[in-house]
């Protein structure tokens, strides 16, 4: 075990990159260190349940309820993500905390800003495709060259299994890590009070998992068709809802179990598909779990995500217009696809093979010792 060090790790609200960050700071502060997060108001519980320190940024005002990431991103997400005031934020507050490491999320430009000030050694996550974002949409999203941006960092963490993303440039600062999974052994559906998971162990027709981001997009519309598609099948759908949309307000048919939230690695080894928007975290989350995915793109860079599930084999992807009639084509062809399945396991065992995240918090890990970025063995 290294020297206890203090790790801030620099965030926002986007949806599927909050898990990584904060599992990553549940197993860095498993492991001895002091973590602090910043970050926008609303991941304040999120972030005592993973067991690490929370501050909020002074000068991000709540998120309107009702208004999506994409129709708020240029006249609110993009001051919040690249203004100056949170540039000074996480300067201040990595001085006062006695940082000795920073952890960013890939789009915080202001977080780069900061690095800049603060030069300390920084880890940056890229909880999306890195080829797309440093040779493709991210110099748009970002305003400059992700590749320049990249550069100075000390480690630069790709969170998706190797031979997962289409081949590209990688310099030596940045290494493909797979998805930060959550670090403790999850409880399994049944064993604790009131978890009303106890079914997914009972025998009877295979299990789908039905999920559409944890943040508003375009999940009311595409429902009804999903469910149609799905429920045509021999198949029992748990539709979990991200939290976005109550309960009450989805006319579930027969065979359809529904959820507000429940976190997928409690339920994926049930679970013989997947059927999602393409989501990086849910696809990561899938496949760590050896199981195949339908994708149905809804916007952002889901397309992208989409095109390498059905590259890699580990799945099919729909445009998200599909009809009924075939979203249940697709779901069927997948269930029954053994090349689709043995792709989705081979990726679980390099998710495996890299601890699930363990190896990426190494790598950030040795950021804080004398020997700078080398990795230490895995703990099993």
């Amino acid at each position: 075990m290294t020297r206890p060090a203090r790790f801030l790790v620099a965030t926002w609200d986007g949806g599927g990159n909050t898990e990584p960050a904060f599992h990553l700071g549940s197993r860095m502060a498993r492991r001895g260190h002091r973590v602090r997060m910043i970050g926008w108001e609303s991941m304040a519980a999120r972030a005592a349940a993973a067991g690490i320190e929370f501050t909020p940024y002074r000068s991000v005002p709540p998120w309107p309820a009702g208004l999506t990431l994409d129709d708020g991103w240029q006249d609110r997400a993009e001051p919040l993500l690249h203004g100056a005031a949170i540039r000074d934020e996480i300067v201040t507050q990595a001085r006062a905390f006695g940082a000795g490491v920073l952890v960013l999320d890939c789009m915080l430009g202001a977080g780069f800003a900061a690095a800049a000030a603060l030069e300390l050694p920084t880890a940056v996550l890229v909880h999306v495709l890195y080829s797309e974002f440093a040779h493709g949409w991210g110099d748009q999203l970002m305003h400059t060259s992700v590749a320049d941006l990249l550069a100075p960092a000390s480690q630069v963490l790709a969170l998706t299994p190797p031979g997962f993303d289409k081949p590209t440039d990688v310099p030596a600062n940045t290494e493909y890590v797979g998805p930060i999974c959550r670090p403790a052994p999850a409880r399994p559906p049944g064993t604790g009070p009131g978890d009303g998971l106890d079914m997914l162990a009972e025998p009877g027709d295979p299990w789908v998992l039905l999920s559409l981001s944890t943040t508003l997009q375009q999940q009311a519309g595409a429902l009804p068709r999903l469910l149609e598609g799905v429920t045509a099948l021999p198949v029992r759908v748990l539709l979990t809802l991200g939290g976005v949309i109550p309960p009450g307000e989805v006319n579930a048919p027969p065979g359809v179990t529904v959820r507000a939230f429940v976190p997928h690695d409690l339920v994926l080894p049930h679970m013989a598909a997947v059927i999602c928007h393409a989501g990086l975290s849910t696809i990561t989350s899938s496949l760590a779990a050896g199981v195949p995915l339908v994708c149905v793109p809804q916007g952002r860079d889901q397309p992208l995500n989409a095109a390498r599930v059905e590259a890699s084999g580990a799945g099919r992807a729909l445009p998200p217009d599909a009809s009924p009639a075939r979203v249940a084509q697709v779901v069927a062809s997948v269930l029954q696809d053994r090349a689709a399945h043995a792709a989705a396991s081979g990726f679980a065992a390099a998710i495996s093979a890299l601890g699930a995240g363990q190896y990426a918090a190494e790598r950030i890990e040795g950021l804080a010792t004398d020997q700078g970025t080398a990795a230490r063995p895995l703990d099993r």
